[in-house]
């Protein structure tokens, strides 16, 4: 299998696209080097902060809330007392992130498992990765930022996968299409959608960092489960093991249920009402700004935008070395889009 990581940093922000046989698998941009408690396989010391209903509830060494997941044979630890946990889940949009308990600490809140770089974590899936970075990964990645954002679209040799999360399950429907009567009859085109479906949704929720309860509206009604059951262990690889798979059921729905780890793309770019994030428009106008200054002569660029993303836009570049730094202006306007703009 080939693989190639795509790879872009300025300004501290990185993003980094990881390719296997030249589909994106993997997405993920940000801070170069993410300094978070909170991200998934963070090992830290938290502090019990809280209980409800059962519910334990931690604060991580940098101020983030989250859930404590106790194993049941766990006397539940005194409010105040000092854990040791590891993160299996990043907060989404309704929910906190949770943690899983590792034993009993002394000292103050702290994290544990060193910072890694953006390009290190996505090549810890492919360590053998050909690394492509700088301008020349800009087009890979924009392909790959753009189906992460919009998982759904047409499937490689035929056939529309659409891919529409809402609250309750990940909702996967399967359109053949116009069939090649000549390379197959409409029931071999059928089962060929099928099967390339099957591991076009667990390519799409990866690159997502879609999970949850999954349904997948296949084409027809009756399938052989045992197939079915087999093309989504080997979909999911290494991950199959943790997948809860149900039995294909007779309206011809595959089911199973991927648990959540990394916080869905899509909900760290844009808030529950599709508005765009402030952080988020303060990378994309970084961006403008890099594309923009390389064909500007050496002029002063402008970045106009609302106070709380130019607030985003001032700490990203915060001790920044990159020589365009200089040469931004910052101007508040809040009658601004929250996409503001380059003038």
């Amino acid at each position: 299998m080939s693989a190639v990581l795509y790879y872009h940093s300025r300004f501290g922000i990185a993003r980094a696209a990881l390719y296997l046989n030249g589909q994106p698998h993997y997405y993920d941009e940000g801070l170069e080097i993410e300094p978070s408690c909170a991200r998934v396989g963070v090992r830290s010391v938290a502090r019990l902060s809280g209980r409800a209903g059962g519910v334990n509830f931690l604060t991580l060494a940098d101020g983030i809330e989250a859930v404590l997941d106790l194993p049941q044979n766990i006397k539940v630890p005194p409010l105040g007392a000092a854990v040791e946990v590891e993160m299996i889940a990043e907060a989404r949009r309704d929910k906190r992130a949770r943690a899983n308990f590792i034993k009993l600490l002394d000292g103050e809140p702290r994290r544990i498992t060193p910072p890694v770089s953006l390009k290190v974590a996505l090549l810890r899936h492919a360590p053998d990765a050909c690394v492509v970075e700088g301008e020349e990964a800009a087009d890979y990645l924009d392909a790959a930022e753009s189906e992460a954002l919009s998982p759904s679209g047409p499937m490689p040799d035929g056939g529309y996968l659409s891919i529409e999360p809402t609250r309750a399950l990940i909702a996967c429907d399967l359109d053949a299409g116009a069939a090649d009567t000549i390379a197959a009859s409409p029931k071999q085109w059928a089962r060929q959608c099928n099967e390339r479906a099957i591991f076009e949704v667990a390519r799409r929720l990866r690159l997502s960092n879609l999970a949850g309860l999954v349904v997948v509206d296949l084409i027809g009604r009756r399938h052989d489960a045992d197939i079915i059951r087999g093309l989504a262990q080997t979909a999911f690889g290494d991950e199959a093991a943790r997948l809860i798979i149900a039995p294909v059921t007779k309206f011809g729905t595959l089911e199973f249920i991927r648990p959540w780890g990394a916080a869905p793309l899509r909900d760290r770019a844009y808030d529950e009402a599709g508005r765009l994030r402030p952080d988020r428009a303060a990378r994309l106008l970084l961006r403008q700004a890099a594309e923009a200054g390389r064909h500007d002569g050496g002029r002063l660029l402008t970045i106009r935008a609302s106070s709380v993303v130019i607030d985003a836009v001032r700490d990203y570049i915060k001790g920044s070395l990159d020589p365009l730094t200089a040469r931004l202006k910052l101007e508040r306007d809040d009658a601004a889009p929250m996409a503001g703009k380059i003038v």
